[in-house]
This record gives C-alpha cells, sequence and structure tokens, in this order.
C-alpha cells in the first residue's frame, strides 16, 4: 500500500512537471503572427476578398447572344393563296418559319464602366480587412499585456513572500532564544498570511488571462507569456531596450500614419468605389441597343433581314441610383476628411501620451534601487539587533510597493507604446 501511495506521489510530480515543461512562453511578435493565422474574425473578414473578386469575374463578362424561334402553320387551306392542295399541315407551302439571332452592343463602354467598379470595390474589401486585423491585433496585443502584468504581479508577490517566510523562519529562532517576543513574530506571520492570500488571488488572475490569451490565439494549449519581452519592434524602436523607445518626431509619425494606416487606405478605396459607381450609374442610363439577322422561309419563300432594337428612355433613366450614387460619394468625401482629423487628433495624444510615461518610468529607475537599497540597510540593522521589527516591516511594505508601482508604470508605459504602433498603422507589420 505504501508503496503505491509513494508511486501514485510520484506520478503525481511527475505530471505536474510534465504540464510545467509545456507552458512555451510566448512573445509579442508570435502572439500577433498567430493570431493573423488562427483569428476566427480575420478568417470570416477575409472571405470577402475571393467575393469581391467573383463580383469582378461578373462584373468583366459579355452578354449572351440571343436566338429566337417562332414557327407558324396554316390551318385554312381555302385562304387564296396559290397552295398546293395536297400539301400537308406541316409542308413548307403552309409554314411560316421564323429565326432570329441578335446580341446587345456596348457602345458606351457600359462592361468598362462595371469592371472599373468591380476592381475599385476588390481593393475596397482589402482594405477593411488589413483594418480589421489592426483592431484584431491591437485587442491581442492588449491581452498579451494583460497576462504579462499579471505573471509579473505573482513573480512579485511569490519574490516578497519568500522574504517574509524567510524572516518568520528566523523570528521562531529568535523567539526561542528570547531575543524577541512572541508579537513580533505574530506581526511578521500575520504579513506572510496577507501575500499568501494575495498571491493565490494573482494566480487565478493569471489563469484568467492565459485563458482569454488562448482564446485570441484559437488554441488549446497550455501557454505562459515571456516576462524578459521588450515588446519593441525592432524597426520602429530600439529592440536592444527593455523599455520601448520611439527614435521619430511626431511630424513623421503623423505623416506615417497619414500614409499607411489601413482606415486611411480603407477610406480612400472607398471613396475611390464612390466615384466608379457614379461614373457606372450614368453610363447605365443610356439606352440599351441590340441587333441581328433574322431568317424568316414564308410559305416556301425565303425571307431574310436585319433586327434592330432601340430602347426609347423617355421615363426610367437610372435617376434614383444616379442621386444616391452621388449621395454615396459625398459622403465618402466627408468619411475621408473625418478619418484624417481622427488619425492627426489620435497620433498626437498617443504621442504626448507616451512621452508623459516615459518620463514616469525613467523616474522609477531610481526609485527602486533606493527601495531595494533602503530594504537591505533596514534588514541588515534589524539582524544586528540595530533597529525593531516595526521598522523592517515598513521597509518591506514601502518596497512591495514601490515594486508594484513600479511595474504598474511599466505596464502602463507599454500599453501606450502598443497604442502608438496602433494608431501610426505599425501594428499590421509588428
Amino acid at each position: 500500500m505504501r508503496v503505491n501511495k509513494t508511486a501514485g506521489i510520484l506520478l503525481g510530480i511527475f505530471a505536474f512537471s510534465l504540464s510545467v515543461s509545456a507552458q512555451t512562453p510566448v512573445t509579442l511578435s508570435q502572439v500577433l503572427q498567430q493570431v493573423r493565422t488562427n483569428s476566427p474574425a480575420l478568417r470570416v473578414e477575409r472571405l470577402n476578398i475571393p467575393i469581391a473578386q467573383a463580383d469582378q469575374t461578373t462584373a468583366n463578362l459579355r452578354p449572351n447572344p440571343i436566338l429566337n424561334n417562332q414557327t407558324l402553320f396554316q390551318l385554312n387551306r381555302n385562304s387564296g393563296l396559290p397552295i398546293d392542295q395536297s400539301a400537308g399541315l406541316l409542308g413548307r407551302q403552309r409554314r411560316q418559319f421564323w429565326l432570329q439571332a441578335t446580341k446587345e452592343f456596348d457602345i458606351y463602354h457600359k462592361r468598362q464602366y462595371r469592371n472599373q467598379f468591380a476592381e475599385a470595390s476588390t481593393k475596397l474589401a482589402v482594405s477593411s480587412v488589413s483594418e480589421t486585423e489592426r483592431g484584431v491585433l491591437f485587442d491581442a496585443a492588449n491581452r498579451f499585456l494583460d497576462a504579462w502584468y499579471a505573471r509579473i504581479q505573482l513573480a512579485l508577490l511569490e519574490r516578497a513572500k519568500a522574504n517574509v517566510d524567510t524572516l518568520v523562519q528566523l523570528n521562531k529562532v529568535r523567539l526561542k532564544d528570547l531575543v524577541i517576543s512572541s508579537t513580533d513574530l505574530t506581526r511578521t506571520q500575520l504579513l506572510s498570511d496577507q501575500f499568501e492570500l494575495q498571491t493565490r488571488t494573482a494566480q487565478q488572475d493569471l489563469r484568467n488571462r492565459l485563458a482569454d490569451l488562448r482564446l485570441v490565439l484559437g488554441t488549446t494549449d497550455s501557454i505562459t507569456v515571456a516576462m524578459n519581452d521588450s515588446v519593441v519592434h525592432p524597426g520602429f524602436g530600439n529592440a536592444l531596450s527593455l523599455y520601448p523607445t520611439v527614435q521619430a518626431s511626431p511630424d513623421s509619425l503623423l505623416r506615417l500614419a497619414s500614409t499607411t494606416r489601413s482606415d486611411v487606405q480603407a477610406a480612400a478605396a472607398n471613396l475611390e468605389t464612390a466615384r466608379r459607381n457614379v461614373d457606372l450609374q450614368q453610363v447605365l442610363a443610356k439606352p440599351r441597343n441590340e441587333a441581328g439577322l433574322i431568317w424568316n422561309p414564308q410559305n416556301s419563300v425565303p425571307y431574310a433581314g436585319v433586327f434592330l432594337t432601340l430602347e426609347l428612355p423617355f421615363y426610367a433613366r437610372n435617376q434614383g441610383e444616379i442621386q444616391k450614387s452621388r449621395v454615396l460619394q459625398d459622403q465618402a468625401i466627408q468619411a475621408a476628411s473625418l478619418v484624417q482629423a481622427r488619425v492627426r487628433s489620435e497620433v498626437e495624444t498617443a504621442y504626448q501620451t507616451f512621452s508623459t510615461s516615459r518620463q514616469i518610468i525613467s523616474r522609477y529607475t531610481a526609485i527602486r534601487r533606493d527601495a531595494d537599497r533602503v530594504l537591505a540597510s533596514v534588514r541588515y540593522a534589524y539582524l544586528r539587533g540595530a533597529t525593531t521589527l516595526i521598522d523592517l516591516l515598513e521597509a518591506q511594505r514601502s518596497w512591495f510597493d514601490t515594486q508594484t508601482a513600479y511595474y504598474q508604470a511599466l505596464y502602463t508605459y507599454r500599453q501606450n507604446y502598443v497604442r502608438l504602433l496602433y494608431v501610426t498603422g505599425q501594428i499590421n507589420q509588428y
């Protein structure tokens, strides 16, 4: 029985080690690359491109020729016509045959305008997919940062708890030696218990964040985030720094966003589609024409001729569609202007926010060093009996608060960097 129990414990430890080792740390770049491949929202949106391409194929088709036949039989023999009385009902002398082959001729280049409109619609579909991808990647990047911050918080709590637990074990020995009172040990134990509860909460929060990240990635595998990921795109900042930096001015970022952002390209494609639609609707107002040949044997007498149809545009001249296309064009112009204004506002706000957070994180770098130095000094003094436990616990809390505030600032800093990538359109190339 004892052997089976020991084997069960070892098996459980082995399974746990396998589950931990199965967690592959992923970077932001890997997350975004996997989202591009596996995102259900992007897969659905990308289907609009072949749909638009199919419409383009339809627009490029030519109209089919039309073949028309009419056959008449003379029922009355006594019609006064010179007909052989012996001819049957289906005979040539008692039959009139009409064979007509016609085709619509595109003299106004309607097919060309339809094809141009379909091409513009395809470009609009491609731009719309890029804009959807920009939003999906931005959401995935924020979920990655949420999971990264949750893991940082958990690691910080575990480090703080390990420090306090060491102090608890030390105080138990010192209590036996009557160096401290039981109250000092209780205070230390209370702080350890607080860190224990906070650690459990942080563990659950990390599991929740990783579950959200797995949902975005479209995977069920166990994953974790890389804690040392700089989050910096090599082509956009300094990839050697742990903290993102932007080697660009606000004006250059604005010019970059105004030309490469997917919503700007989508607005331009929408305006071009609206213009092509106006041209198409105007040419569709032109009358249709149809011409062809006729073969018409009547009572064994052959006839041949030509056929011509010309629509008379007295009532319907496509007035409604022309009016609607012009309204859609005005709407597209205003939408493009709105997008440009939004780009300017978003880039300026994102850059200023990022610059402010960069200054804050620079200040925290020095504050962290001071907090580490103070905690080490107070701990050394406590172990030598030069200060009280209250001073040590206060230094421990101050150190923990400083570390928490620093990583909160770093989390906000990276969020602002990702948002700067988003508003400049560079997240699509990350």
